[in-house]
This record gives C-alpha cells, sequence and structure tokens, in this order.
C-alpha cells in the first residue's frame, strides 16, 4: 500500500525549521491462518514507513504490528488467548488531526466489548501512538443439563480477562524540547511501560424456570484515564451486574438490569436500573436511570418507545445523557452531556 500526502508546512516549535515531511508513505500487511481439527491459528505482521504526524508527535520513526492468536473449541466449551505489540501505527489520511482525518488502517482493541452500561463506562481505545502490548484471552464452558452445577436447564459461564500496557521508550534527546524531528527514541521489543487498561470479569448465564433466565457479572477493572482521555489518572473499579428476563408468552418480554459500579477515583460510585417491555414483533417500551450516587448526585435518566415494521425502526425517547467517551470497534469520541427528546429512523434496505 502506498499514501501520497502533500503536506503543509510544519514548523518545529520555538524555531523558523521546518519538518522534511515524506510525500510517500509505503505500507505493507502479511497474514498466517492455519485450522484443524477445531483448533484456529492466525499470525498477522504490519509494518509501514516513516510517518510524521499529529498523533505521534512527528517523529520519524517506522511502524510496525505483530499479533498472534490462538483458538479451541468442542462441544460444551471453547477458548481463545491473542496477544499484540503494536508501535507507531497511527495511520491516517492526513498527518494533521482534523475533522477530515481518519484512520487507514483498523486496529481493533483488545478488550471485551460490554453492552451493559457500567461496564462500558470507561471504555479503551487503542492506543496506535506511541503504541501497546495487548493480551486477551476467554473461556466458555456450558455444564450440562441434570447435572450438579447445570440444574434442569443447563448453566453457561464465562471468564474474559484483557490486560494493556504501553511499550517501554526511552526519552529521545530534544534538541528543540520537543519530538518534532527525532526518532522518538529507543524502545526494546519486550519492553514494558505504565498499565493502560486491565478488565477481568466472570459471567453466569442461568434459565431458572422455562420462562425466566437469570443472568450475572462480576468484573474488576483498571482503566488509565490520563493515558486515555489525557486527564483523570488510574481508575480502579469493581461492578456487579444482575438481569432478569421472563418471556410472559410467545410476544411479551419483560427484562430488568441491576448495575452497581464501585470506585474511590473520578465520579465514585454509580448505581444504573433499567426495565424493558417487549411486544413482538412491533414494540418496545424502556426505561431507565444511571445515577451517580458517589460524587454529583446527579440522574440520567431515559425513557423510550421503539416501534419495528418490516424494514424500519422508528426510537423516540426523552432523556439526559452524560458527557463522557462512547466506542464502537477500538474509536472512541466524545460525547458532550444532553437533555431533551432524541428520535431515530433507520431503514434496513
Amino acid at each position: 500500500m502506498l499514501k501520497n500526502e502533500d503536506t503543509e508546512d510544519i514548523l518545529i516549535p520555538g524555531t523558523n525549521y521546518k519538518l522534511n515531511l515524506p510525500k510517500n508513505v509505503n505500507a505493507f500487511d502479511v497474514r498466517s491462518h492455519f485450522y484443524r481439527s477445531g483448533l484456529n491459528l492466525t499470525a498477522e505482521f504490519a509494518w509501514k514507513s516513516d510517518d510524521p504526524s499529529f498523533d505521534n508527535g512527528y517523529i520519524y520513526h517506522k511502524g510496525t504490528a505483530l499479533m498472534l492468536s490462538a483458538a479451541y473449541s468442542k462441544s460444551g466449551w471453547s477458548a481463545f488467548v491473542q496477544a499484540k505489540r503494536s508501535e507507531d501505527m497511527a495511520f491516517r489520511s492526513q498527518r494533521s488531526m482534523n475533522l477530515t482525518s481518519a484512520f487507514i488502517n483498523n486496529m481493533p482493541a483488545f478488550a471485551y466489548q460490554h453492552t451493559y452500561a457500567l461496564a462500558a463506562l470507561y471504555p479503551y481505545a487503542t492506543q496506535a501512538a506511541p503504541g501497546e502490548w495487548a493480551f486477551q484471552g476467554a473461556v466458555a464452558y456450558t455444564f450440562k443439563r441434570h447435572t450438579a452445577l447445570g440444574g434442569r436447564y443447563g448453566t453457561k459461564l464465562r471468564l474474559n480477562a484483557s490486560y494493556i500496557r504501553g511499550i517501554n521508550r526511552e526519552d529521545p534527546e530534544l534538541k528543540y524540547g520537543s519530538t518534532y524531528g527525532t526518532d522518538g527514541g529507543k524502545t526494546k521489543f519486550f519492553g514494558f511501560g505504565d498499565v493502560y487498561y486491565q478488565d477481568i470479569n466472570v459471567q453466569m448465564e442461568k434459565r431458572l424456570t422455562s420462562p425466566f433466565t437469570l443472568t450475572l457479572m462480576y468484573m474488576n477493572q483498571r482503566y488509565n484515564k490520563t493515558q486515555i482521555e489525557g486527564h483523570g489518572g488510574m481508575v480502579k473499579s469493581n461492578i456487579y451486574i444482575g438481569e432478569g428476563k421472563w418471556k410472559i408468552n410467545r410476544k411479551l418480554t419483560l427484562r430488568a438490569e441491576l448495575q452497581y459500579l464501585s470506585t474511590d477515583q473520578d465520579q465514585k460510585d454509580w448505581t444504573y436500573g433499567l426495565v424493558e417491555f417487549s411486544v413482538l414483533p412491533y414494540l418496545m417500551f424502556s426505561f431507565s436511570d444511571m445515577w451517580n450516587n458517589g460524587d454529583t448526585d446527579i440522574h440520567y435518566y431515559m425513557g423510550s418507545v421503539t416501534a419495528n415494521y418490516k424494514s424500519n425502526r422508528l426510537m423516540v425517547g426523552y432523556g439526559r445523557t452524560r458527557a463522557g467517551y462512547n466506542c464502537s470497534g477500538g474509536v472512541c469520541r466524545y460525547v458532550p452531556a444532553s437533555r431533551g427528546f432524541q428520535i431515530s429512523y433507520n431503514y434496513t434496505f
């Protein structure tokens, strides 16, 4: 792959010197895949030439990424583990940070994608520059029906773990007081820096009766808010979640969630509750409240009605939204605080 870009002159701070930016940036990626008898192995390596940019502080350093993954599954259980080392792999369409500058490459976060509100309160985004060591693993097991732990309907257990640290980089000798125009400093391949993120969670799903299913989850999290958001220090939290789903009949379903996040950092403790009533296949009514009972004592409530008809989906709601980061696929964007009506419409072709 070749990226060609004409860039405006970039001045080294505090001087009249301009950076000699490369017009062409070369990149390549190679992947190998092996599968046999339930075992799945993947190895991938990516490389790009010098690409000084806003993300990496305009340093002249080649980018690399190495990923290894292994997965195995058989009847009743599955497991996977993967590791990644990336360095200076922020690869954008434009070097400057602006609204039109988008990532060319895909660097998904090695972190479990949570759907529960408080588990997703501190979402992790890949730190493409300067880079990271990332490890992730999961084990899932289903206890069979009519056993001591399986009971009448069986029991599903899942353990997930993510652990991400920075790479260990020596500070370069700064001639002009900034990284602009330097090589960014030397790194050791197996050198580890600060902890960026940690998530260890265990989930249990069990059908207690034919119409009622209970899901429980515990999560321990460490979130380096300074590294990811630029301020706030390390946030250490414990999260407890319970969800009950009652299928009244073929068309009516009632679902409820109760969540609690405990921490001594940031805005401290949070409590979340949700009640959702579905009338299949057309309507869903929901009400939720996320309450910061640790610091601000603010309630972030939301009530909504969702209608589905063939390829059409319409949602109308009213409530209050907290300011924070919303992440999808490893890419995060800041969402400002708001209060009022929300309307969304989707059509599936």
